[in-house]
């Protein structure tokens, strides 16, 4: 009994002891991991310490970078914002200045048209009075075409539609042509007009014609129009050296007497609608759109424009391009002069005038009538169609065609005649008589198998010269 109890608390007193030896091996690894893991990895955790702090640097600099860039991109975008805004905003100012101008420079030759039309109407038999009256009329009616042509010629720059349409041209024919029509308005004011081409060795150009024409009118006419009576004007074109064989370099020179420019003008004087004094201050009338006008072709013409002006002494534009030269030879088979005449080919033989608006329909057929042609009248292309189909041959010396026209088009009407079997009616001359005036319009006629494009208000010159023209390359 008493050994039972002793080896009962023998046992006892080694599971105290065990406990105590596990409680001790536990209480050594904390103390060591809490504290010696400390002192003998210091150098471990040093480095991995390092490391976080090097990834939380790089961490706050990449924020800090991200943060500046979404600041700076913020910036960026108010200040274009601002800008665009800006630009609205002179845009706005842009258009309702222009709005104005306009709507006073359009309004004072209709108020002249309908004025001048009132008091012919009234006049009673005054002949003289009346002839008066309508020259008047006609003189505001031109200008106010004139200021429609401008507006829809920047229009059509601005949205880059306008395009260079080059050939053969003799130099002296453009200037003599422009001088045809200056020459006019100088004599009006006493004013003195020279032209000098003795600097021009090459005359035979390869060029746009038309866009060359426009150039030196616009010019040549703001000098007319802002030079006081007796000024002198002066057109001089010279060609620099190096001459070469296949390009030559020319310089234009426009020059006048005139009341000249201001130094802030002349900053902005190529910007549309911009002009130094309106219409009512100066006395001159202008959309403020010549200059732009100008500088857009000079630019497709990869040439240069500036201006020299003094205010009271004058203004000198000086245009620098180069153009390709080409043979006399060349030149001569391209612009041979027809040697047929229109009155012969016309010669009891029709025009067929097809126009759907009657008024002008009516305007139309008197004005040729008028120069001595016979008439017949066709309400839309398919009307037209249908006369040249059951027409006997030779008929109709030419086809006087409308674009826009309800039931048919003029250019659909060209294509269903250029079809038909007979050769003498399908081949009959067709001339576009269109408010469709711009160049792609001309080419478009041409595409669509007509001989050539005139320009609505019909002008009975210009048929004759478009007649001539067309009959000449038939008989050809």
């Amino acid at each position: 009994m008493t050994v039972r109890i002793l080896n009962h608390g023998l046992s006892s007193f080694g599971s105290y002891c065990g406990l105590n030896y596990a409680y001790a091996y536990i209480k050594n690894i904390v103390t060591y991991t809490a504290a010696d893991f400390i002192h003998d990895n210091l150098g471990s955790i040093a480095g991995a310490i390092g490391v976080i702090l090097f990834v939380l640097v790089i961490v706050f600099a990449r924020h800090d970078q991200d943060m500046r860039k979404i600041a700076r991109k913020e910036a960026k975008q108010k200040k274009e914002l601002e800008e665009a805004l800006e630009a609205a905003r002179e845009a706005g100012m842009a258009r309702t200045v222009f709005l104005r101008n306009m709507s006073h420079d359009i309004r004072t030759p209709l108020n002249a048209v309908l004025g001048f039309t009132d008091l012919a109407l009234k006049e009673g038999t005054d002949v003289s009075k009346i002839q008066e009256y309508l020259e008047k009329i006609r003189v505001s009616g031109n200008h106010l075409l004139a200021i429609v042509n401008e507006v829809l010629e920047i229009s059509r720059i601005e949205s880059e539609q306008t395009e260079l349409y080059e050939e053969p041209a003799d130099m002296d024919v453009i200037v003599e042509e422009v001088a045809v029509i200056i020459r006019e308005q100088t004599q009006e004011k006493n004013q003195q007009f020279v032209i000098d081409l003795s600097g021009v060795q090459n005359h035979e150009i390869l060029c746009d014609k038309l866009r060359i024409k426009e150039i030196l009118v616009n010019l040549l006419g703001n000098a007319v129009k802002f030079t006081p009576q007796e000024g002198l004007i002066t057109l001089q074109i010279v060609q620099i050296p190096p001459y070469e064989k296949e390009i030559g370099h020319y310089e234009i020179h426009v020059k006048d007497t005139g009341c000249g420019m201001s130094p802030s003008f002349m900053e902005k004087m190529f910007d549309p609608f911009e002009r130094e004094k309106n219409s009512t201050l100066s006395g001159v009338q202008g959309t403020g759109l010549g200059l732009p006008i100008v500088k857009r072709f000079v630019e497709l013409m990869e040439g240069t424009i500036e201006a020299i002006s003094t205010e009271g002494v004058g203004t000198e534009f000086i245009i620098k391009t180069d153009f390709l030269l080409v043979s006399r030879a060349l030149l001569e088979t391209t612009n041979r002069p027809s040697t047929v005449s229109v009155k012969q080919q016309i010669m009891e033989k029709r025009i067929l005038l097809v126009e759907d608006n009657e008024l002008n329909r009516e305007i139309a057929a008197t004005l040729l009538q008028d120069v001595g042609f016979e008439v017949t009248e066709a309400g839309d292309g398919a009307q037209a169609v249908e006369l040249i189909k059951h027409a006997e041959p030779d008929t109709y010396a030419a086809i006087l065609m409308d674009i826009q026209m309800p039931v048919m088009d003029g250019y659909t009407a060209t294509r269903q005649i250029r079809q038909l079997e007979d050769p003498s009616l399908a081949n009959i001359p067709i001339i576009a008589v269109s408010a469709n005036a711009f160049e792609e319009d001309k080419v478009a006629s041409r595409a669509a198998g007509m001989n050539g494009h005139l320009a609505k208000p019909m002008n009975t010159e210009a048929v004759l010269a478009m007649m001539e023209e067309v009959l000449g390359r038939k008989e050809s």
